[in-house]
């Protein structure tokens, strides 16, 4: 869970509990993407330089020997055998396509985590007196939420809210204090469920 922490906020019209994008949340994903971009450039430079070469030394080299060994030239042969002997074994051409489609996939992979990252854990948590704002959803006041799935809450701090609001609008809210800040998330749902169970019985 997210450690980031954002205290309660006083504003007109009564308290207001804003959690917004947890920094660890998004910062391990700025990580991940990071890795995955560099081991994109690793693999592209084996894939389209190191290896090829290095495949082309070994050919070169098996090349040299077979001329010496034609030519009698046993020290000749002898020196370029010891040169092989030092190069790793040719790199077959299933390896090298798969380093470079790894270049290809890794860093595009890595991008669409970051934007997902950015747009799950965008705009932010808002509790002002009854009012909740939710990213996605319209503004549902307490009183019109009519369910708490609360199962995860305690193992992964996420909890959902099924809400209908009078003009008819239904949806199902979801709380997550690992992608949010961590202590108003918790405060939000501490609220809520508080207000919730003293006007019905919670419903898992």
């Amino acid at each position: 869970m997210a450690t980031a922490q954002v205290p309660v906020a006083a504003e007109s019209g009564g308290d207001v509990i804003v959690a917004r994008a947890g920094r660890y949340y998004r910062n391990t994903r700025f990580m991940m993407c990071a890795l995955l971009i560099g081991a994109g450039a690793w693999f592209a430079y084996d894939g389209w330089v190191a290896w090829p070469e290095h495949n082309r030394k070994v050919v070169e080299v098996n090349q040299q020997i077979l001329e010496a060994d034609r030519a009698g030239d046993q020290q000749a042969a002898s020196k370029a055998r010891e040169t092989l002997g030092s190069l790793s074994k040719e790199h077959s051409a299933s390896d090298i396509r798969l380093q470079k489609a790894l270049a290809c996939s890794l860093p595009p992979l890595g991008i669409a985590l970051v934007v997902w990252a950015l747009y799950n854990s965008r705009g932010e948590y808002r509790l002002s007196g009854n009012a909740l704002s939710v990213p996605g959803h319209p503004s549902v006041s307490i009183d019109h939420i009519q369910r708490i799935d609360k199962r995860l809450w305690d193992r992964k701090g996420i909890a959902f809210f099924d809400y209908e609001v009078p003009q008819g609008a239904k949806g199902r809210i979801r709380l997550d204090d690992f992608v949010y800040e961590r202590k108003p998330t918790d405060q939000i749902y501490e609220r809520i469920e508080r207000i919730v169970s003293a006007e019905a019985p919670t419903m898992l």
